[in-house]
């Protein structure tokens, strides 16, 4: 509530000094204000891999069996959320060195982490420099892994995941069209999706490296149709530090670590629009993705006899996905499909150590029909999600075999009402 209080507080005062200042200066300076409010209902037939208190569904826990055989995670749950209500600020101002300025500020109660379900955070916080055929983007916004004109619109909050990248990152942008081309480019940072490592989820593994990820992206568009390819860049180091020997033995020393992994993805997608039927669908081949909420991730290749410094090998992973969709007035049916595979790393893993999300599940896919009508500012959806992951035993090179299907249906009512 007192964050609540705070960000009103704050928008009032933006107001106002806007207000104050467009007199002052007689600055053309607009601010729209807009979101919704939503609520969504679920019924998961198994326990999941979830975040937000399984609002934002991945894929089925393994069996976890008791003492007389009984699966533990084969029981209903049911939930209902309303931390995906969204408010936005969308801003445009004057021309500045010859460009149109605007920007987008806005915000969801989904948290920033389990312990802090419901509270506030940051979606997109950018400035927009617009000079026709070239602009620049400052700011917090979608990953250019995450193509806003290419995802699956799912009633559930996974929005396709985890058989497609997914990340919003500080970044600076500069995008330029030409014809029927639109070429991207972009350096970025990780904030609410981060790397996994030693220490857990942390964005301190790229900043510790000392460089950006390196991201870029090609639109080709012809008519309504749209083909695109993105790809990127980017090193992490996982440690600072290792040791050696034991306190109790008076031999324990610690190292200096300078060893990072290097990973890399490549992305092509296409969506075409028959109106009223719309295709669409994406390939996503690469490694280390577990900053874009995909499975897969890295492991250690070998230590150092001397140091006990650890070296570092990529896990490579397959997500691919398709969406059909139908839309008639007010109405709209679709069917996702999507499929994932862990296609191990090129290096045998040392003691296990693996650092990834899935790291025993080697195949993955997803069935999801779904219905939405809108009824003016109202909106209704239904989705029922079966997604199904073959989780098994880790091999040397982290691949997964002697797999065993596990599956679960969710069923998922939404509402919206927009303003």
């Amino acid at each position: 509530m007192k964050k609540l209080n705070y960000l009103l507080l704050l928008i009032v005062s933006l107001i106002s000094v806007s207000g104050l200042n467009a007199q002052q200066k007689e600055l053309p300076i607009s601010v729209k204000f807009g979101g919704y409010v939503h609520s969504l209902f679920t019924y998961d037939t198994r326990q999941t891999v979830a975040a937000r208190e399984g609002h934002i569904l991945l894929y089925p826990k393994n069996e976890l069996l008791d003492a007389a055989g009984n699966d533990i995670n084969k029981d209903g749950v049911y939930n209902m959320a309303v931390i995906q209500s969204r408010v936005n600020a969308k801003i445009t101002g004057p021309e500045i060195l010859g460009a149109k300025t605007s920007g987008l500020l806005e915000a969801e109660f989904v948290g920033n982490g389990e312990s802090d379900t419901n509270g506030m955070r940051l979606r997109h916080a950018f400035v927009n420099l617009d000079w026709g055929n070239t602009s620049l983007l400052i700011g917090q916004t979608w990953s250019p892994l995450f193509v806003a004109e290419v995802f699956p619109f799912t009633v559930g909050a996974n929005a396709g995941l985890p058989f497609k990248p997914f990340a919003r990152n500080p970044q600076v942008r500069l995008t330029h069209k030409t014809g029927n081309w639109k070429l991207l480019a972009a350096i970025a940072t990780e904030r609410d999706y981060t790397s996994t490592g030693p220490d857990g989820a942390s964005n301190k593994y790229l900043r510790n490296a000392g460089l950006p990820i390196v991201q870029g992206q090609v639109h080709y568009y012809a008519g309504k149709h749209l083909i695109g390819f993105s790809g990127e860049y980017k090193n992490i180091k996982p440690s600072l530090m290792s040791s050696t020997g034991s306190v109790e033995m008076g031999d324990y020393q610690e190292w200096k670590n300078d060893e990072t992994i290097s990973s890399w993805a490549m992305m092509g997608y296409f969506k075409l629009n028959f109106e009223p039927v719309t295709f669409k669908a994406q390939a996503t081949y690469g490694t280390n993705m577990t900053d874009v909420l995909m499975l897969g991730g890295y492991a250690v290749k070998s230590l150092n006899p001397l140091t006990n410094e650890a070296s570092y090998t990529g896990i490579k992973v397959l997500g691919t996905w398709a969406e059909l969709s139908y839309k008639k007035k007010d109405w709209e049916l679709a069917f996702l499909g999507g499929y994932s595979k862990n296609l191990g790393a090129e290096d045998k893993v040392v003691n296990n150590l693996i650092y990834a999300r899935g790291k025993d599940i080697g195949e993955l896919y997803r069935l999801a029909p779904r219905v939405c009508k809108k009824v003016k500012n109202l909106k209704f959806e239904f989705e029922a999600e079966y997604t199904a992951a073959a989780y098994g035993t880790v091999t040397e090179k982290a691949k997964v075999e002697n797999t065993k299907w596990i599956g679960n249906t969710r069923y998922s009512l939404g509402v919206y009402y927009f303003f």
